[in-house]
């Protein structure tokens, strides 16, 4: 196409054409197609984070700031979302873009009113009309589900395959039928606090509904309020689909775990305790070692017990500075598990005074505390790298239960 033609077809083209500098943050407009709803400035709206709350309706504000992450990541992306024009009306509008193969430091895209393809549309989805269309364009699983009922009101193309379902299979599906309390992370308590803290991030797993996948995603979790109606908006993303374990296996880790408590419930010895515990077929299968981290975060002290091959001579009075420890990481970061790949590359103390030197290439690490402070971490170690990759906290939390209940009775004890 000569020049000159393509340059009219830009001018003339029903929306504004931007490109964004990604490294610089600038903005460039490509033409002066502003005016992309009565009274909204479309420039404004892209580069004035304070004029675009200004206009656009406070529930879907997260969508611009998803796509405004999307560019900052050189991610594809787009998103539909109102804004209040000038007549005091509503008006539809879609951005989308991506980043340009043949010279990546720029993100190209365009801002579009779309209130007639709402309208043209408004008849094939129905009920729910704008609830579905504010998802519909995520490139990721996307659903929406009722605060008080806690049942799924719809979800986007990207959802429907990643579960295979169907619309009607979806319509009113309670979410704990997805998300099962005995996959990573119980999302009640979350839940709970999300009409006050408005945001939640953290890794869950969802349950397929033939029972036969179980599906791990970093999942963002949001509080939206629409026409009085409270939603929670659930942004899967980049899931992990894996087979779901096997029953008889998972009764028979069972039958284990009762056996290493009934085994622990007499002991009141820590080196007992941990030997006991290195002995039991549900840990040994699973590490070559284990460790016991009693935390006094006040008196700046951490001692440490262990069994295992690599610490034969780990004695009870065995002491770290909790500086630089992994509770220490735990605590600052709120985490609910620490996973280290390779000691060999970590650059906290801990790793280099306790584990490279004894031959442990990776670990396992979960806290629990007594009245909100953090009191013990249990660590199973590894001399292979990144024999935990891809773990979380429901992988091991049944057995640092079962653990950490030996290790409150050793506590009782000796203060008694």
């Amino acid at each position: 196409m000569p020049a000159d033609e393509l340059h009219g077809f830009i001018n003339d083209f029903p929306a504004l054409l931007w490109r964004i500098e990604i490294a610089r943050a600038r903005i460039e407009f490509l033409n002066g197609n502003t005016d992309v709803a009565p009274g909204v400035d479309g420039t404004l709206l892209l580069k004035s984070i304070e004029y675009r709350n200004r206009v656009l309706l406070p529930e879907d504000r997260h969508l611009i700031e998803s796509f405004m992450e999307a560019i900052k990541e050189g991610r594809k992306a787009s998103a539909i979302f109102r804004v209040k024009t000038g007549d005091a009306a509503i008006s539809w509008l879609k951005l989308s873009g991506t980043v340009n193969l043949r010279d990546p430091r720029y993100y190209y895209g365009y801002l579009l009113n779309a209130d007639d393809t709402v309208s043209v549309i408004k008849g094939v989805l129905g009920k729910d009309l704008e609830l579905k269309l504010m998802i519909e364009d995520a490139d990721n699983p996307v659903l929406l589900v009722e605060y008080d009922s806690q049942r799924v009101v719809c979800a986007n193309p990207a959802a429907k395959e990643l579960f295979g379902l169907t619309d009607a299979d979806f319509r009113n599906l309670p979410f704990h039928e997805l998300h099962s309390h005995t996959m990573k992370h119980p999302l009640t308590p979350v839940l709970k606090e999300l009409p006050l803290s408005r945001k939640w991030v953290g890794k869950l797993e969802y349950l397929s509904t033939d029972k036969k996948n179980v599906i791990a995603a970093e999942t963002v979790v949001r509080y939206l309020v629409h026409k009085e109606r409270r939603l929670i908006r659930i942004s899967l993303q980049n899931p992990q689909v894996n087979k779901a374990p096997d029953p008889s296996v998972a009764a028979s880790s069972h039958r284990d775990l009762e056996a290493l408590a009934q085994a622990l419930e007499p002991l009141h010895g820590m080196d007992e305790i941990m030997e006991t515990c290195l002995a039991s077929p549900v840990v040994s299968a699973q590490c070559d070692a284990i460790l016991f981290s009693d935390v006094h975060v006040r008196k700046n002290m951490v001692t440490v017990y262990g069994a295992g091959v690599p610490y034969p001579g780990i004695k009870r009075d065995e002491t770290f500075s909790y500086n630089g420890t992994i509770a220490e990481d735990i605590n600052r970061y709120s985490l609910d598990h620490l996973v280290v790949d390779d000691t060999q590359d970590s650059i906290k103390p801990i790793d280099w005074a306790l584990f490279v030197p004894r031959g442990i290439r990776s670990y396992f690490a979960m806290p629990f505390y007594s009245r909100k402070v953090l009191r013990t971490v249990l660590v199973i170690c590894s001399t292979t790298p990144a024999h935990f990759a891809g773990k979380g906290t429901e992988d091991f939390l049944p057995l640092f239960r079962t653990i950490n209940t030996a290790i409150r009775a050793w506590r009782r004890h000796h203060r008694r």
